[in-house]
């Protein structure tokens, strides 16, 4: 890799404001504009980047120009060989379908919220919920660990089948609450055991206000057995599919 290289962080309509903030490797960031659109770069001479640190830096810059524009993210780590490479390879043969996809996207941004089981308060609804469970747990409680072996088996899956039955339930009703107050919803991989769930929503800024008391409300109906995560706005990641004509942008 060579100190000409670019990296790319996302592309916009132009009129973004300058980026304050510091990229990858510290770098500063700049617009690059060419067929009516903007990508935002920075020079990059490393040849492996310190994934913990730089992603951040990658984060940052999207969200410091989501406050004053429609930006589409580009994946971490999308490095181009030169300014020229990042015109005639990302922005002039995908054009018109990125100008398409940022004129839908203008004026909305990303809000993201992720539940999360209290555990033990879970396990509780589950034996108080299910007879089976219950029986099956009373027996092992009075059998050897090395005799109930199947048994042991038998329990975790019925315990398994019971959580993915309330976790479809309360995603329902998440959705039911909130998707009516957004633009689009789309439910997310959850990455933990005790996720309830992880849903993302596409949201007009000037329905925010709405969608936080949309957020308040369903807080109130799901008490205490699940904590909620809402983080937003931010950049519409979840929402800007698009297939470029190049493998070296990645769209997040």
């Amino acid at each position: 890799m060579t100190q000409s290289a670019v990296y790319v962080y996302g592309v916009a309509l132009p009129g973004c404001k300058p980026i304050s903030t510091r990229g990858v490797e510290a770098s500063r960031v700049r617009a690059l504009e060419h067929a009516g659109l903007t990508a935002l770069v920075s020079d990059i001479g490393a040849e492996q980047l310190a994934a913990a640190r730089e992603v951040r830096a990658h984060w940052r810059v999207l969200d410091e120009a989501s406050e004053s524009c429609t930006i589409l993210p580009v994946r971490f780590g999308t490095v181009m060989e030169s300014e020229e490479a990042v015109r005639v390879t990302l922005l002039e043969p995908n054009g018109e379908r990125l100008k398409a996809l940022l004129r839908e996207l203008d004026g909305r941004v990303q809000l993201v919220l992720k539940g999360d089981y209290d555990e033990p308060q879970l396990m509780r609804d589950v034996v108080r919920q299910s007879a089976a469970v219950a029986e099956l747990r009373d027996r092992l409680r009075a059998v050897p660990a090395e005799a109930g072996y199947y048994d042991r088996i038998r329990l975790g899956e019925l315990v398994a089948d019971h959580v993915a039955h309330r976790r479809a339930e309360d995603t329902r009703i998440a959705l039911e609450t909130l998707e009516p107050l957004s633009v689009a919803a789309r439910e997310e991989q959850i990455g933990q055991s005790d996720a309830a769930f992880n849903l993302a929503f596409l949201v007009d800024r000037d329905g925010l206000e709405r969608f936080n008391q949309g957020v308040r409300k369903l807080a109130g109906e799901l008490g205490e057995r699940i904590a909620l995560r809402y983080v937003g706005p931010l950049p519409p990641y979840s929402f800007a599919d698009v297939e470029l004509d190049t493998e070296a942008a990645a769209w997040a």
